[in-house]
């Protein structure tokens, strides 16, 4: 990996590592989603770069993929247990990194927070160059397991390239056997996931995140354009494009572009994420959102 290539991913984990502490600060009983989404993709736009993806606000059951849309009414209530995930990315090279935070701080759910955290943890702990990627499952399953919760088996982490924020492997939230090595030179997000349920997530309905799709993604120049192969909102484009909503179904239509569904466990359980994005050298590892 070259040396232009490492500091545009150091400068991405570090901006990353900042608007999630800004989002996780705005977060408040009556706060609207919509208004922290914006005020945290603006925070990484003013800095010098752009959102890797929009910010997911991802509550109680959801795991993932949930994003306000324009107009979006929606407010945090206390007690809500919601998965902060964001990035930011620097010339297409992007960082992802995620925590949980509980609306108003009443500490009922602090171990299941605490179990996704301290996974991570240890999983960082561990790592080394040419390190099955079963084993990591290993280590953030049994930590999980100790709190009492189930690791989502059909969630986990996975390689970061440029414009590519899911690239070349999975790696497991438990040892599912897996003897693929983790190879040097390698930029990776390693997410744990902590639930009070079965442990498995199912597709909900659409979140409002959406990325171009298929093989006629270069028609589309607009989007190409702005976002390259990155996931996007739908608010983005409304300041793109008049008729957002009609152009978007037109996109899906023809193929151009999917929709992420929100990924969410059984209604009452409960799930918490933690993630960073780590360099994997010869020598060394280095978590760059920390």
């Amino acid at each position: 990996m070259e040396a232009g290539e490492i500091r545009k991913f150091e400068e991405a984990g570090k901006l990353g590592k900042k608007a999630l502490e800004l989002a996780l600060s705005l977060i408040e009983p009556g706060t609207l989603l919509f208004d922290v989404a914006q005020e945290t993709e603006q925070f990484i736009i003013e800095n010098g770069g752009k959102p890797a993806f929009p910010l997911n606000l991802s509550i109680d059951n959801d795991a993932a993929h949930y994003t306000p849309f324009t107009g979006d009414k929606l407010k945090f209530k206390t007690g809500q247990l919601v998965k902060v995930d964001i990035g930011a990315q620097v010339d297409g090279y992007p960082s992802d990194n995620a925590a949980t935070i509980e609306v108003g701080d009443t500490g009922k759910h602090s171990d299941l927070v605490d179990a996704s955290r301290e996974a991570l943890a240890k999983a960082i702990r561990s790592l080394r160059p040419r390190m099955k990627l079963g084993s990591i499952g290993s280590v953030i399953g049994n930590t999980i397991q100790s709190y009492g919760f189930k690791p989502i088996k059909n969630l986990g982490g996975h390689g970061i390239d440029r414009y590519d924020l899911h690239a070349r492997m999975f790696i497991p939230n438990f040892d599912d056997g897996n003897g693929r090595t983790l190879e040097p030179d390698s930029v990776i997000a390693i997410e744990p996931f902590a639930s009070t349920g079965t442990g498995m997530i199912h597709n909900g309905p659409g979140g409002n995140i959406y990325i171009l799709s298929g093989t006629r993604q270069n028609r589309e120049e607009m989007i190409m354009k702005n976002f390259g192969t990155l996931p996007f909102a739908e608010r983005w484009i409304s300041s793109l494009h008049d008729g957002d909503g009609t152009y978007l179904k037109k996109m899906i239509r023809n193929k151009e572009v999917s929709q992420f569904p929100i990924l969410r466990e059984h209604r009452g359980s409960l799930i918490s994420q933690a993630e960073h994005t780590i360099l994997v050298r010869s020598d060394h590892i280095r978590v760059l959102t920390s």
